[in-house]
């Protein structure tokens, strides 16, 4: 007998096609931000922990960006964007932490 709640994956894909619109604008973004980076990195040289920062947040910025549009998390259940982000925290978390550790040094 055949569980008729539970969803064939195979038969359920739903494909989806990105305009040229929506890559034209993810390079955009992606180029702009790199040229950002770059302009913090040579002219911000005297501010060397606010470019730091600074640069880290663009990457961070560009990450989301890559992982929204090439690795389909715009079109993918929503579970899988959460997941995403949990680790972003984690991550984060850590860090934070193993950098407080380390100056409490």
């Amino acid at each position: 007998m055949e569980n008729k709640n539970l969803h064939n994956t195979e038969n359920h894909k739903e494909h989806h096609i990105s305009s040229y619109k929506d890559h034209f604008s993810t390079l955009l973004a992606l180029l702009l931000l790199t040229v950002v980076t770059v302009v913090v990195s040579v002219f911000g040289a005297d501010l060397r922990s606010l470019s730091v920062a600074t640069a880290l947040l663009i990457a961070t910025v560009k990450v989301v960006v890559v992982a929204y549009y090439f690795m389909h998390l715009k079109y993918d259940m929503k579970l899988y964007t959460w997941l995403v982000v949990l680790v972003a925290v984690l991550f984060v978390a850590f860090t934070a932490l193993t950098s407080i550790e380390y100056f409490n040094r």
